[in-house]
């Protein structure tokens, strides 16, 4: 789900550019342990959000399935984009593919990665620890309405999430 590292980092490139598109990756999984939310529900998670802190406006989120072939995987991810003057990313393949095609790249510090990550959330939930101070308030209202939970301990009770 969006976490405190996720916000962190959208703040950041708010601060440096006027609008920003959060691609929604791996969009057409759901219900997997690994993905327990939809791509739709992935993307009113993030809609909530930006709403409360009044920067929807300046916000735009997109859904990205997978292709599994990285170099056509950019031009994909920019045909279903709104046009873009640099992509932004904390992981280093992705910066790579895109520095590849000539695009302006932005590489984001990670915040706590150790702790800040769906894989993080996604296990305290499976444990049925507590995990809400991980994620933003409407993130963590969002999943409360869903049971994502529930729903993650139940998917995730025979895997590692």
């Amino acid at each position: 789900p969006f976490h405190n590292g996720h916000s962190s980092a959208l703040k950041m490139l708010l601060a440096e550019f006027d609008e920003v598109v959060i691609a929604v990756g791996s969009a057409q999984e759901g219900f997997t342990c690994w993905n327990p939310f939809t791509g739709g529900e992935r993307v009113e998670m993030i809609r909530g959000f930006t709403k409360s802190l009044g920067i929807d406006e300046r916000v735009w989120v997109i859904t990205l399935p997978d292709i599994r072939m990285p170099p056509a995987w950019v031009a994909y991810t920019l045909s279903l984009s709104p046009r873009v003057e640099a992509v932004a990313s904390g992981n280093p393949q992705v910066l790579d593919l895109f520095k590849w095609i000539g695009l302006k790249t932005v590489e984001i510090p990670l915040e706590n990665p150790q702790v800040y990550k769906g894989r993080v959330v996604r296990e305290l939930m499976t444990k049925g620890l507590e995990w809400r101070h991980l994620v933003p308030k409407q993130v963590s209202d969002f999943i409360d309405e869903i049971k994502g939970a529930e729903r993650v301990r139940r998917l995730c009770s025979s895997e590692t999430p």
